[in-house]
């Protein structure tokens, strides 16, 4: 019966957090520390091996231009510390990195729309924790009525996202799916723990739901998948790949005129004097 208390008050309050216009563009109450800052701070890793996808070529890895919008799950105090795994990806060169409530991320993809006309270079990553999945998903799935790209689509614990179509927006390029033991506060693995999705990188980690921001395996998991979009490969001359200009193609050759013949028979040769 307890359970069902809990079920009940967290449905209520995620739905007055996410409809209640009192509630709209209001700023986190808590970004970068809370509780899970002090309970189970992020695992940092000793070295993250940088990914490289263009086999034989130098990378350029361009954080500067990776913009990633986080939304956290039900929890305002941040007990899962997943704003302790976004400000971990600000300290490694993502600067570009947005955290944001269940109440608070209402205008994420008219932010992605302007970034998108501003940065013509930018990779948007969406980034969902617990029931900050379901949210990502939906503005992944609103970017997709006018076609703006989605270059990298988190779920960690989603754990109501379920293997269909809506889990992965035609507009996104690539899907990672992350999933652990299902939450405590909906019944553990009993009743909803996610599921696998098709087209999507699915992992699963054995911790519990609550602790899956910090641990070391979604660091590393996450920096991988973010080195991944930004890497450009470089030629010998430093430049990326991807700006160089073709070189001009060369002139053609000119080709060479022909001097002019007349049909009029050559002139006769007159024999030389013989002297009378």
């Amino acid at each position: 019966m307890h359970w069902v208390l809990r079920l009940f008050g967290t449905v209520a309050l995620a739905g007055f957090m996410l409809y209640s216009p009192a509630c709209h563009g209001i700023d986190p109450i808590v970004s970068r520390y809370g509780v899970g800052t002090l309970i189970h701070p992020v695992q940092a890793p000793e070295n993250t091996p940088l990914p490289n996808p263009f086999p034989g070529q130098v990378c350029h890895y361009r954080k500067e231009h990776v913009y990633t919008f986080a939304v956290n799950g039900l929890n305002p105090l941040c007990l899962g510390n997943f704003n302790g795994l976004c400000g971990y990806l600000k300290d490694q060169g993502f600067t570009n990195t947005y955290f944001g409530q269940l109440y608070s991320c209402q205008n994420f993809a008219q932010r992605i729309r302007e970034v998108r006309a501003a940065d013509p270079e930018a990779r948007i990553v969406l980034l969902g924790f617990s029931l900050g999945s379901n949210s990502v998903r939906t503005i992944a799935n609103e970017l997709d009525t006018d076609g703006t790209k989605v270059d990298l689509l988190i779920y960690l614990v989603g754990d109501y996202i379920k293997n269909e179509p809506s889990s992965r927006p035609k507009n996104v390029t690539r899907v990672v799916n992350v999933r652990a033991k299902g939450s405590a506060v909906t019944g553990g693995d009993y009743f909803f723990n996610g599921e696998d999705l098709d087209g999507a990188r699915n992992q699963t980690l054995g911790c519990r739901h609550i602790l899956t921001p910090s641990r070391k395996e979604t660091v590393e998991l996450v920096m991988s998948e973010m080195l991944m979009v930004c890497c450009e490969p470089v030629n010998g001359t430093g430049q990326t790949v991807t700006t160089l200009k073709p070189a001009p193609a060369p002139a053609p050759a000119a080709k060479p005129t022909k001097t002019p013949t007349s049909n009029r028979p050559a002139p006769r040769q007159m024999p030389p004097s013989l002297g009378f």
